[in-house]
């Protein structure tokens, strides 16, 4: 019993008293930069691309869209792109003033895309109603821009649905529209500046 006592306090991992420094020699290079960069760039990983997603920054001409990057697998289809739109801000760009009108509990059920139409289809959670008027035509309008940049498949065009139903969507000039809506319908009202 003593000599199993003995064995087990052995292979114990010893208590310490608080945090230890680690050694200058033992860290990442990288973590030594003495001029770390300021950008909220994300570093490129193995086997992924940086792309654009949009969301909002308050300017003097109004609310507009701000396109910012996002790491993912999959570049030439929206589905990852919007995945990541949903994320909302980082809290870097928060601290910048950009912002989603997405409410954050909306879930983005399913992404399919017709290549015959150049559409893409979006499904919704209800949570999606939590905005109204303004804030649900911008929120509307990021995932327009997001689903449709250039090399994102080359789409053209969203048709919304929530849970499943085809719903009606408002455009930039707060106008509900029954058909799918373009990049065009936001222009004059969200569109990039630049």
């Amino acid at each position: 019993m003593v000599l199993a006592t003995g064995l087990a306090a052995g292979c114990g991992v010893p208590a310490d008293g608080g945090p230890q420094a680690i050694a200058r020699r033992d860290l990442p290079p990288d973590l030594l930069d003495p001029n770390p960069g300021s950008s909220t760039t994300l570093p490129e990983s193995a086997g992924t691309t940086t792309v654009p997603v949009y969301l909002l920054e308050e300017t003097a001409e109004g609310i507009r869209l701000v396109a910012v990057d996002r790491e993912v697998t999959q570049a030439t289809i929206p589905n990852e792109r919007l995945a990541a739109l949903f994320g909302g801000a980082t809290s870097a760009e928060a601290e910048r003033g950009i912002s989603s009108a997405i409410p954050a509990d909306t879930v983005l059920l399913d992404v399919t895309t017709d290549e015959e139409t150049r559409e893409v289809m979006v499904d919704l959670s209800e949570d999606i109603g939590l905005v109204q008027g303004e804030a649900l035509a911008q929120a509307f309008a990021q995932i327009v821009y997001t689903a449709t940049e250039p090399a994102a498949g080359g789409y053209r065009q969203v048709r919304f649905s929530v849970d499943g139903e085809p719903t009606a969507v408002l455009d930039g000039d707060l106008v509900e529209q029954d058909r799918p809506v373009t990049r065009a319908d936001y222009r004059d009202t969200l569109a990039p500046l630049g």
